[in-house]
């Protein structure tokens, strides 16, 4: 049973759109509203996403840059804050923590796509030109 869950957990990093489609499909049938699914399907997978960025550049590169991860995550989380504040003179937190976890979900949803990409690119270029 352990071994299942290790299975599934290591799919679900790998493949993180899997897991945003599981969430999703599951939200769809149990709600019947497809929008809140797809912002509840992003919420989760949202961590998901952050790890697998976090595994494909120490797969690419060898190196952790996990330090890297968090610093984009807290720019931008500055970067939110002054542009909530700037705009609505008044710091409204759900509003907020909110906009920065989709925002973070968008981000590394396309880091994701990028370095899975250049990954692979990378390894046929070194595999065929070696």
């Amino acid at each position: 049973m352990g071994d299942f869950f290790v299975f599934l957990a290591t799919t679900m990093l790998t493949i993180p759109f899997l897991a945003w489609y599981l969430v999703y499909i599951i939200t769809v049938k149990w709600t019947k509203q497809k929008s809140k699914a797809v912002r509840l399907a992003a919420d989760f997978s949202t961590v998901l996403f952050i790890l697998s960025v976090h595994f494909l550049m120490m797969a690419i590169w060898n190196n952790s840059y996990f330090w890297l991860i968090l610093l984009v995550i807290l720019l931008t989380a500055a970067l939110f804050t002054i542009v909530h504040y700037r705009t609505r003179h008044d710091i409204e937190v759900m509003k907020l923590v909110k906009g920065i976890w989709r925002f973070t979900f968008f981000l590394f949803c396309g880091g994701y796509i990028l370095l899975s990409f250049y990954g692979i690119v990378s390894y046929l270029l070194s595999a065929f030109l070696a």
